[in-house]
């Protein structure tokens, strides 16, 4: 599936209008905010169809997993958007993530848990604000235009001698280079879910986070709650993905990277890219092939290096130690 999906679900007594940008979307909240009258409401539908009382305007099918035996139920599932419901205990299963990736459909998980196994997006975690019966969906994290989230207002000069990435590869290799001669020691912490025990253990430090965005859905919540007890030693910046700031640099000759950049929703098919992180690196690795730009994920090529083109990679995010 590709595409923004726009849905309503509405009865009597209430109406829920959302739209969905990927292939996950995180619905969290405390009871009684709508979660679990919308995914009651979809299963009335799934089972009832229109002698539900339901009504959903969608360009999909909408369908909540309501069987015992989700694995075959979801099996006979397709290009459809699939509700589940929080209180399922496989939704935080391998076997569900497994199920998610190799599947062409769309999901919306309703649970108040963080989904280790599910590459999700920060952008993607909502929570439903309501205004008498009718509902919709709201962003949980919001992010500044520099992409540097935080649960306060941020000062807006911060003075920072680390710079921590999950990124082992190529991302970390670009980072060292560029701060090598600012005083600024590049560390990696190997993975997104290893930010935060590192940050943990260097309470102390002034750190500056650079994460992908696309797949930190599961760690936000906890490493911007660490950000509040520690007096803001950290910044935590949430780019979708390093190879998302190359592209955006204006580095990289594409006919449609414009229309990609503005619409990605249109261009990533959900059954080939479980993250969008994964599309944004197929993509530049596709159009840089057999040119000066040509680009690898396990090592850096030099020619991003220079001074010029590594500048035009960092002003979507100017980072200035100082």
């Amino acid at each position: 599936m590709t595409g923004i999906q726009h849905v309503r679900v509405s009865n009597r007594d209430a109406d829920f209008k959302f739209d969905l940008y990927r292939n996950i979307t995180i619905v969290r909240g405390k009871s009684g905010t709508g979660k679990t009258t919308l995914y009651d409401m979809i299963a009335d539908y799934t089972r009832l169809k229109e002698e539900s009382g339901v009504n959903i305007s969608s360009p999909k099918a909408c369908v909540a997993l309501v069987d015992t035996d989700w694995k075959h139920q979801l099996n006979g599932i397709s290009d459809s958007i699939v509700f589940v419901d929080e209180g399922a205990a496989y939704i935080k299963t391998p076997e569900f993530a497994k199920a998610v990736k190799n599947s062409d459909n769309y999901y919306v998980i309703f649970s108040r848990e963080s989904l280790h196994d599910l590459p999700y997006s920060v952008e993607e975690i909502y929570e439903i604000k309501a205004s008498g019966k009718f509902h919709k969906f709201v962003k949980m994290y919001k992010s500044d235009k520099r992409h540097v989230y935080s649960f306060n207002s941020t000062r807006r000069n911060f003075q920072f001698d680390i710079l921590l990435t999950e990124d082992s590869k190529s991302g970390y290799e670009f980072y060292r280079a560029y701060f090598d001669d600012r005083n600024v020691v590049c560390e990696t912490s190997g993975s997104n879910s290893e930010i935060f025990k590192w940050l943990r253990n260097h309470k102390d430090k002034k750190v500056f986070v650079v994460a992908d965005g696309a797949a930190f859905g599961s760690e936000i919540d906890r490493v911007l709650k660490l950000q509040s007890t520690t007096e803001e030693n950290f910044r935590i910046c949430l780019p979708e993905s390093f190879e998302w700031l190359i592209l955006k640099s204006g580095l990289i000759k594409a006919s449609d990277l414009v229309s990609v950049l503005d619409n990605p929703s249109d261009y990533i098919e959900s059954r080939d890219f479980f993250s969008w992180e994964n599309f944004f690196e197929d993509y530049l690795v596709r159009n840089t092939v057999n040119t000066h730009f040509q680009y690898a994920k396990k090592e850096i090529n030099p020619i991003y290096l220079s001074e010029n083109n590594s500048k035009k990679i960092m002003a979507e995010i100017q980072m200035k130690p100082e």
